[in-house]
């Protein structure tokens, strides 16, 4: 390419300064909501991945084949024999860390005053706090032992006006539909921030689940956590493996499968999203093309000029494109050199959210971080140069398309 017409380019633009500031704030504003949004939207999906894993899915679940199917009814009778034995069958897969088992089944929950219907959850207390996140926050006096003790999440607690040892009442179905009512104490109340899982989800003792359920040494699902879930491919493989050699009634699902709902929604707010981007960058081409198209009516005797000293219509048509190209990449560099003490502050602070704004979030969220990458500034560049070629594409076929006895007419300005 020649060098001369990008410095024709150049000067042009250093010719009309108040225009060529305006370009580039155009650019710089774009690049910079770019960037931020590109950050925001992987840190907060990020987050919501790595939460549902530590609050609810861990990277795996183990089930009884047939319990799958009927999922949703949570059946007692579709479980797993020998649980403990499963999961130190599993303890020397690579990258694992640690498993715990679990009893789930719909139940109700009274206080004498105040009654709901709640998810009655068996946990061993010890494996649980190495395997998930959901008792961080929980003082030590306050975990689980044995017996007739429950926890219940901070919103459930305030709903029904309890507090730590106050009795409480539980209610279900045992594996063999028997129904069954016990006393519990109130042994603590637990904060996750989610307000879905602290109205719903409560937990007793692993071994008195399993006698409140008739179900000696069962559990309706084993909770697996590894190292990252960047692991998860290659993990899966091998406790499959174990699980055809050994267990062949049960099955293995990853996090992704136990979070479709999450990842399903996920994808729909980043095709959101992507209208959002497409509109700010159609708002970019729009403003780049319009103003090339008013400079070269403004520059019609000029580009007159350049025609009849030698320049080609093909020289004529790359100085607009080169023009677009310099705006847009100086633009976006600016944007993204502006952008850096934002993104500091978002990657490592993030935002804080009200409570009740954080309640209504279909995702568990602790704080709303960005997870910034170099590729973002990359991919910020491509898109803001491409956007400035489009931009100049029409304004630079019309400039090559001037008449240049009728341009000269009008004398140069």
């Amino acid at each position: 390419m020649n060098l001369k017409i990008i410095k024709i380019a150049f000067n042009n633009l250093l010719k009309h300064s108040g225009r060529t500031i305006f370009n580039l704030f155009t650019f710089a504003t774009n690049a910079l909501a770019l960037i931020v949004l590109l950050g925001m939207l992987k840190g907060m999906y990020n987050e919501a991945f790595e939460r549902t894993i530590a609050l609810d899915t861990g990277h795996f679940k183990i089930y009884h084949k047939d319990y799958i199917t009927e999922k949703e009814k949570m059946p007692l009778d579709k479980n797993i024999k020998n649980p403990y034995e499963v999961i130190k069958s599993i303890e020397n897969v690579p990258y694992f860390i640690c498993a715990t088992p679990r009893i789930k089944k719909y139940g109700i929950l009274s206080n004498t005053l105040n009654k709901t219907n709640v998810i009655i959850t068996g946990i061993d207390m010890n494996r649980e706090l190495q395997t998930m996140n959901l008792f961080k926050n929980l003082k030590k006096e306050n975990y689980l032992g044995n017996g007739g003790e429950i926890l219940v999440g901070k919103r459930l607690a305030e709903l029904m006006k309890s507090n730590t040892g106050d009795l409480m009442l539980i209610y279900s179905q045992t594996q063999h539909k028997a129904n069954n009512l016990m006393d519990v104490t109130l042994k603590g109340i637990y904060s996750i921030g989610f307000a879905v899982m602290e109205k719903m989800i409560v937990y007793i003792p692993f071994d008195f689940a399993q006698q409140f359920f008739d179900m000696p040494d069962c559990a309706t699902e084993i909770i697996i956590k590894i190292q990252d879930k960047k692991f998860v491919p290659f993990v899966k493989s091998r406790i499959e493996n174990i699980l055809k050699e050994k267990y062949p009634e049960l099955i293995l699902r990853d996090w992704t499968q136990e979070a479709e709902g999450l990842i399903a929604g996920v994808q729909a707010d980043f095709i959101s999203y992507g209208i959002l981007f497409a509109i700010l960058l159609i708002m970019a081409v729009s403003i780049i093309m319009n103003t090339l198209t008013i400079t070269v009516f403004e520059r019609t005797a000029e580009i007159g000029t350049l025609r009849a000293i030698g320049l080609t219509k093909g020289q004529i048509r790359w100085m607009f494109l080169w023009e677009g190209i310099l705006l847009s990449l100086g633009g976006a560099i600016i944007g993204g050199i502006i952008v850096l003490p934002i993104v500091y502050y978002l990657n490592i602070h993030g935002m804080t959210m009200p409570p009740e704004i954080m309640d209504k979030m279909p995702y568990p969220f602790e704080s709303l971080k960005s997870k910034n990458e170099i590729i973002d500034w990359f991919i910020t560049y491509v898109i803001c140069i491409i956007t400035g070629i489009i931009g100049a594409i029409l304004p630079a076929n019309r400039a090559a398309g001037t008449n240049v006895v009728d341009a000269l007419k009008k004398g140069v300005r």
